[in-house]
């Protein structure tokens, strides 16, 4: 049998996990995405995960306050709260432009929608569109401590799996558009990834 020297092999994994895709540039028009990024590769919750507290959340975003909504995963035995999962924060003065371009005003709200996926790690944010303040976004947070830790989907949680973990990221993409990698802050200790946001679209932690 073939044996490749080790330093081959630690090149393959990289390669197996890194991509090299462009940033997702909030502050770009939606229009010009379309040419970003690669299809990202999403991850899922793990077959034991629990199911999350629910699948959809409403708020009313008002301009002037601050807003939130955390998600998250139903009380295993033992527990009288639920992992998170998901939080979602607009600062007070963040709310800039509705999807039609008109400029929010104080006391302006909005009706702010998210969509999760059941399987992946994604959510839709509606209206489509939505913009915040170039210089006070909003921030979205997923943990991903109940992620299935096969990371490449081979059957196997192994060091390519590992590999792959040290590259994820929250990637977005709007109507119409690739998905692309955004500038994201990962929190090891707390198995957590952060971004911020300019607009809504669909989001998603990926590798």
């Amino acid at each position: 049998m073939l044996r490749r020297p080790w330093w081959v092999a630690i090149l393959l994994v990289g390669a197996a996990c890194r991509d090299a895709t462009a940033p997702f540039d909030q502050s770009m028009p939606l229009a010009d995405l379309a040419s970003a990024a690669v299809e990202p590769r999403f991850l899922r919750q793990a077959p034991g995960a629990p199911p999350l507290e629910t699948y959809q959340v409403s708020f009313w975003a008002v301009d002037g306050k601050a807003s939130s909504v955390t998600v998250n995963y139903q009380p295993r035995d033992g527990e009288s709260v639920g992992q998170p999962f998901l939080r979602f924060a607009i600062p007070k003065n963040a709310l800039a432009m509705t999807p039609d371009g008109k400029r929010m005003n104080r006391g302006d709200s909005v009706l702010v929608t998210l969509t999760i996926d059941p399987v992946n790690f994604g959510v839709d944010f509606q209206p489509s569109g939505m913009r915040f303040s170039r210089g006070t976004p909003a921030e979205l947070t997923f943990w991903y401590g109940n992620a299935d830790p096969d990371l490449n989907g081979d059957g196997v949680v192994d060091a390519t799996d590992q590999e792959c973990a040290e590259y994820i990221a929250l990637w977005g993409h709007a109507a119409n558009t690739r998905w692309a990698k955004m500038p994201s802050s990962i929190d090891a200790t707390l198995t957590s990834v952060s971004t911020m946001l300019r607009h809504f679209s669909e989001y998603a932690v990926s590798w």
